[in-house]
């Protein structure tokens, strides 16, 4: 598992098909995750413009 070692804007390139699996796994989140990550969760989909 990636360690985070701090926090700021990343760019990332990501076809179509990995941004909407993304987007899946992140809407799991709210089902299969943790509470303390559900709006951590919610912020990136709407980042990702898919609230």
């Amino acid at each position: 598992m990636a360690k985070i070692k701090s926090t700021g804007t990343v760019d990332v390139e990501a076809t179509y098909e990995e941004l909407e699996l993304l987007r899946r796994a992140l809407r799991l989140v709210k089902t299969f995750g943790e509470v303390d990550d559900w709006d951590l969760a919610q912020e990136l989909l709407t980042d990702l413009g898919a609230s």
